[in-house]
């Protein structure tokens, strides 16, 4: 027999409710008594012939279904197997097509009216029980259920009909689709009104010269429907006064051409924004060839513009940045041999009068700030990596807030506007310092009668529509750093390069053009990204998006004196004589042993002869023929405990990388000081004691 019948089947209906009708009857009940009494009620009926099997549990009930065919059920909610509504719900479940009137010891008519809506025909109260309600539920129930089966029947019956008159309507659908994209001009309305979307869509009548324009049009222009009228003069006068006059004449050129317009423009917005369209149309001609219509589209494709300019301007940066470092690198390796002289010479003379002493700090503050120039060059090219920490934005505001207290002119009142609980990031603080002192002096320049500087940060959670609006952004938290002014402000043409580098509006002699280059390559290499806005006379603030990250542990300060060597020798490797040389010089002032080498080879031909002599080995990564990078792993080869100091003139992070899975231990970034020098030495002392070392 099949299980959960969807239709009643015919065995199951009983031939008619009339005379000696017999009716087969299911009692699930635990109760003899009871069970008993249902018994000889339903002996005495006179209309109906009332067969009853006894069951007590619902599990004997399932086994019953699955042999016997009954007309109803007599369900009592209370039995040793199921209880309640789940009995109900798992007869149900058995026998989708089989009435079921409930039993019940209560008067819960609650519970009545939740089993009729689980799907009980009907429910009896046992203690209210007689023949005459007994066989009237039973009869009704089973009608009940005839009548829902046959409604269902129909149902079906009309839904298969549906679907027929569907499928029917769909064929016909087909037929006229095809029937359309027969017709050629029909088509290309078709397709444009499809490509329109949500796009604002126009349709000009060329022989009458009107113009019909949907709302989604001057919607697009910031404008109220109905804006445009019936013409076109109003919407040209929308356009950008220096696009107006082309956009007017590429239209006329398009109908003489008997093609559509498909251009883009600049237009004025009420907000001031730049906002850019682009139109994509379609000319239709009449039978002899002449214009007659012209449907198209407009769309704002003003974030796909902002996109294409920082891609560009990304790309001429990168260009820039390439020539930049190595033109860096040079310098510093000039810079290097300069700044040790100038730090040797006071000790190898120590009784130099007073005014030769003065030239020498002039040469050496000279030679510092050059160096300096170059970390700025650097820091826009590469976006030079410090060291970087955990540290919280609200400190280094209120520390750069004491600093420009002291120097920036009363006239300029300083605001400080922090948010509560702001979150860590991972940065250097050196470089976030240069960054703030730069849009600080930018700031007060753009101020010369005074105004107000503020300085705030916040918290930002950069959502994905924010992130496609810049080139650098990614989806997540980050802390932002505004600095604003209310200055001179800048121009709208020529906001988009005041990060180029070397560009300045600034008298000459009075700023290189290298400061906001640099503050766009530190936050770059920090993996975050600028926003700039400004107004001609009512002031800039420029937006600084870091990258939030979890807080860490502050490292142990570790403050390192010049310390003497004790004779320990050392390699110094380097292609530029004034370097290796100068260096030698220093490091055996402080008690060291020096050799040197002007090239791979001789190097490591010198750790092959002094191998088990060798303390460190300083070794340039930019030399020509062979450079470091190639070198250090021959000279780990032959000795695999020698430590390795790696220098070069570009401290670009890749290049560290590079360097340390290759096995150098330390980095040092030209040009360096006498004390950074020894440091790194003293480091490599350190090391000994220990199984780890780090680049």
């Amino acid at each position: 027999m099949v299980r959960n019948r969807n239709i009643t089947s015919p065995e199951s209906r009983p031939q008619a409710l009339g005379a000696q009708t017999l009716i087969s009857v299911l009692l699930v009940e635990d109760n003899l008594a009871e069970a008993r009494l249902l018994q000889e009620l339903l002996k005495g009926t006179a209309l109906n012939h009332f067969q009853l099997v006894h069951v007590q549990r619902l599990q004997d009930a399932f086994k019953q279904l699955r042999t016997q065919t009954f007309a109803v059920a007599l369900l009592d909610l209370t039995l040793p197997d199921s209880t309640g509504l789940d009995s109900l719900d798992a007869l149900i479940a058995q026998m989708p097509s089989l009435p079921i009137v409930v039993l019940t010891n209560t008067n819960d008519e609650d519970l009545a009216v939740e089993a009729v809506r689980h799907g009980a025909q009907d429910y009896i109260v046992k203690r209210h029980i007689n023949q005459e309600l007994l066989v009237r539920s039973l009869r009704y129930a089973i009608e009940r259920k005839q009548n829902a089966e046959a409604l269902r029947e129909t149902n079906e019956i009309l839904e298969q009909r549906v679907q027929e008159r569907t499928a029917e309507l769909k064929a016909a659908n087909k037929l006229l689709r095809q029937e359309i994209e027969a017709r050629q001009r029909v088509q290309r309305r078709l397709e444009l009104a499809q490509k329109a979307g949500k796009i604002g869509t126009f349709e000009w009548n060329i022989r009458s010269n009107r113009v019909t324009w949907s709302p989604e049009v001057e919607a697009l222009y910031g404008l109220a429907a109905g804006s445009f009228g019936d013409g076109y003069d109003r919407w040209l006068a929308a356009l950008h006064p220096d696009d107006r006059e082309r956009t007017e004449q590429e239209l006329w050129q398009a109908i003489a051409n008997n093609q559509g317009l498909n251009t883009e423009f600049r237009i004025l917005w009420p907000d001031t924004e730049p906002h850019w369209i682009a139109v994509k149309s379609s000319l239709f001609q009449d039978d002899r060839g002449r214009p007659l219509r012209m449907i198209g589209i407009h769309m704002d494709i003003t974030e796909k513009k902002q996109l294409e300019a920082q891609f560009l301007r990304a790309q001429r940066l990168e260009s820039l940045g390439t020539l930049a470092s190595g033109i860096a690198h040079d310098l510093n390796n000039i810079l290097t041999p300069i700044l040790a002289v100038v730090q040797l010479l006071p000790m190898k003379l120590p009784n130099l009068n007073p005014q030769t002493q003065h030239l020498l700090q002039t040469l050496e503050t000279s030679a510092q700030r050059g160096a300096d120039l170059v970390k700025q060059i650097l820091s826009f090219a590469r976006g030079v990596e410090g060291k970087r920490v955990s540290l919280q934005i609200e400190h280094l505001l209120i520390e750069v807030r004491q600093m420009i207290q002291q120097t920036l002119p009363k006239s300029i009142e300083i605001q400080l506007d922090i948010a509560p609980n702001l979150w860590p990031v991972f940065a250097d603080p050196t470089q976030l310092h240069q960054i703030l002192m730069n849009l600080c002096v930018n700031a007060r320049d753009a101020m010369p009668e005074g105004g107000i500087l503020q300085l705030a940060a916040a918290n930002c959670e950069v959502d994905e529509a924010m992130a496609r609006r810049y080139l650098d952004a990614q989806v997540g938290p980050y802390v932002v750093v505004s600095v604003a002014d209310t200055g001179t402000g800048i121009p709208a043409n020529i906001l988009h390069r005041v990060f180029d580098p070397f560009f300045t509006t600034k008298p000459v002699g009075q700023g290189t053009g290298l400061g906001l280059s640099a503050v766009m390559g530190i936050v770059k290499s920090h993996g975050g990204f600028v926003d700039v806005e400004s107004e001609v006379n009512k002031g800039s603030r420029f937006h600084i998006f870091l990258p939030a990250s979890q807080p860490t542990a502050p490292p142990v300060a570790n403050d390192l004196e010049l310390l003497l060597g004790h004779q320990e020798l050392i390699l110094v490797v380097d292609d530029e004589t004034a370097i290796s040389e100068i260096t030698k010089t220093t490091l055996e002032t402080y008690n060291y042993r020096v050799i040197t080498a002007n090239d791979a080879l001789s190097a490591i031909a010198l750790v092959a002869e002094y191998q088990d002599q060798l303390h460190c080995v300083l070794i340039d990564l930019m030399m020509p023929i062979m450079d470091g990078l190639s070198t250090i792993p021959l000279i780990q080869h032959l000795r695999p405990d020698l430590a390795i100091v790696a220098m070069s003139g570009l401290g670009a992070s890749e290049t560290m990388v590079q360097a340390a899975q290759l096995g150098a231990h330390y980095f040092l970034p030209k040009p360096f000081t006498t004390k950074e020098l020894l440091e790194v030495l003293y480091q490599v002392q350190q090391a000994e004691d220990t199984p780890s070392r780090s680049l």
